[in-house]
């Protein structure tokens, strides 16, 4: 009987043992599993801390596609010795929205520029960082800064300034006017 005992018993060690093992063996299926998960999870984020700076740029809301529009308009006309009763329209004049934060007391100025059409027309797309100047009417203002070597207008001092005013809004576009600019 003593036999039967001591075989029953490395019968029980080895069922243990095997037991233990597969015990173990699943762990650690479990714990690699888990482990690439994390590892996934990590990655994810890692890609995103990486991302191109276009596509944080898209992420932040400032990417391609606008939010807001917002456009300085107005026309630039010249007094002629020849039409002294009739303004006459300047083309290809260079004109200039520059803006200032006036809540901040930030001395930098931003600007965007524009030329006038053939009607003495222009359209300023005033760049998004400064659409959320608080008071743009009273912030920024146009200036004419060059007029063309053709034109009947001339001018000693081109710098002549302009301020705006609020002429329509609605659809995520803001219209700024400046009205008429005459030398």
């Amino acid at each position: 009987m003593s036999n039967f005992g001591t075989c029953s018993m490395s019968h029980n060690l080895v069922a243990t043992t095997m037991m233990m093992m597969i015990i173990f063996f699943l762990s650690l299926i479990v714990h690699v599993n888990m482990a690439e998960a994390a590892l996934r999870d990590t990655t994810s984020i890692f890609n995103a801390w990486n991302s191109s700076r276009d596509e944080m740029v898209e992420m932040a809301g400032y990417g391609e596609e606008k939010l807001s529009t917002v456009l300085v308009t107005g026309t630039l006309l010249c007094k002629s010795s020849s039409l002294p009763h009739r303004p006459v329209p300047v083309s290809g004049a260079l004109v200039m929205a520059t803006c200032k934060n006036i809540e901040t007391k930030n001395k930098k100025h931003a600007w965007a520029r524009g030329i006038t059409d053939e009607h003495g027309d222009f359209i300023i797309d005033l760049p998004s960082h400064l659409h959320a100047i608080p008071k743009l009417d009273k912030a920024c203002w146009v200036k004419v800064l060059q007029l063309p070597k053709n034109s009947p207008c001339r001018p000693a001092f081109v710098r002549k300034q302009q301020g705006l005013r609020l002429s329509s809004a609605g659809n995520g576009i803001r219209s700024y006017a400046a009205g008429e600019i005459l030398f």
